[in-house]
């Protein structure tokens, strides 16, 4: 395993355009093995799991330690993943093999592959038996029964579906639909029930937030919310190009996303407003919240090199530092 090296600096970053000091303040910036290039990130026992295409390999790093504390290897280009916590099972979207790849959460190892049809490229896990994997060169959403390791169905969307997201109350998936400017939405038989256009071009990320109801969607140039029921627009924020993804703290209701050289924040409270948007360190499309730690983890490239930035909101380690003043008071 190779260890990050974590190059610590407490940097406040300011809102381009302003004068004022950021919400969002810099605390470290490690290094990760491979060329830059990242897909899905999803947390598990604490960790953060990073697809990492340009490394072949899965990091997993340790927000509390500040380093990678393992490295799931032997895979070809993972793209998604996806956790059971309670199984104690990370699935990963391998898409160069063709194939889902099972690691244990106790120890980091591979333990099992299943092979699929077609290239899989995102992932969503319904309960301990049910993944739904999408083929994005073929514009299918496929089911994969995890118990007999068989697709048992698949729905042709009509282009290629980049991101998916779940609404546990009424057991419907969406999915962001690139080349249709669509999102649309499958019951638990894979049926189509419902399309929602949207006004923007190339969707990608998706969110979806059960306390209103709402999905956020990233397309070209903005951030959208629309109403999960009907489809209508309820708010937009303007956004760099080039978002992959976006990241949803259900308890702050903060919603983020990252694109080449820039960090976006939003409120999320039922109405969509931008906070801030920074300028970091290093360039990449994909973004995490760590709700224990209060820490945002933005990888990507910088000089060639595959970068994981850590930052910290200011109210979080102003909270830390009373903490830690009371603990010495005591």
């Amino acid at each position: 395993m190779r260890s990050g090296e974590i190059i610590l600096s407490i940097v406040l970053l300011c809102i381009p355009g302003t004068a004022s000091a950021s919400d969002l303040r810099q605390i470290g910036m490690v290094n990760l093995p491979g060329a830059p290039g990242f897909g899905q990130l999803a947390f598990a026992n604490g960790v953060l799991l990073l697809a990492h295409p340009g490394a072949a390999a899965v990091d997993v790093f340790s927000p509390t330690l500040r380093r990678d504390v393992a490295e799931i290897v032997g895979l070809t280009s993972p793209r998604a993943i996806t956790v059971d916590e309670q199984a104690g099972k990370v699935y990963i979207a391998d898409h160069g093999s063709k194939s889902i790849v099972v690691v244990s959460t106790d120890g980091w190892k591979v333990i099992g592959s299943i092979p699929l049809p077609s290239p899989p490229d995102a992932l969503l896990l319904e309960g301990a038996g049910k993944l739904y994997w999408t083929d994005a060169e073929d514009g299918a959403i496929a089911l994969l029964d995890l118990h007999t390791r068989q697709t048992i169905g698949t729905v042709d969307i009509g282009g290629p579906a980049r991101n998916l997201a779940f609404d546990p109350a009424r057991h419907l998936v969406f999915a962001t639909v690139q080349d249709l400017h669509q999102i649309v939405a499958l019951d638990s038989q894979l049926r189509i029930v419902d399309r929602f256009n949207l006004q923007g071009s190339q969707p990608t990320g998706l969110a979806y937030d059960p306390q209103y109801g709402e999905l956020y969607v990233a397309v070209r140039g903005a951030v959208l919310a629309i109403r999960a029921d009907t489809g209508a627009e309820i708010d937009r924020v303007q956004a760099p190009e080039g978002v992959d993804a976006l990241w949803l703290d259900p308890s702050s209701h903060t919603l983020y996303a990252a694109s080449e050289g820039s960090l976006l924040v939003m409120s999320a409270k039922g109405k969509l407003t931008a906070v801030e948007t920074i300028t970091p360190e290093v360039k990449g499309h994909t973004v995490a919240f760590d709700a224990a730690e209060h820490l945002v983890l933005l990888p990507g490239g910088r000089e060639g090199k595959s970068k994981l930035l850590i930052l910290q909101p200011v109210n979080a380690a102003q909270a830390g530092a009373a903490e830690t003043r009371d603990a010495r008071a005591r």
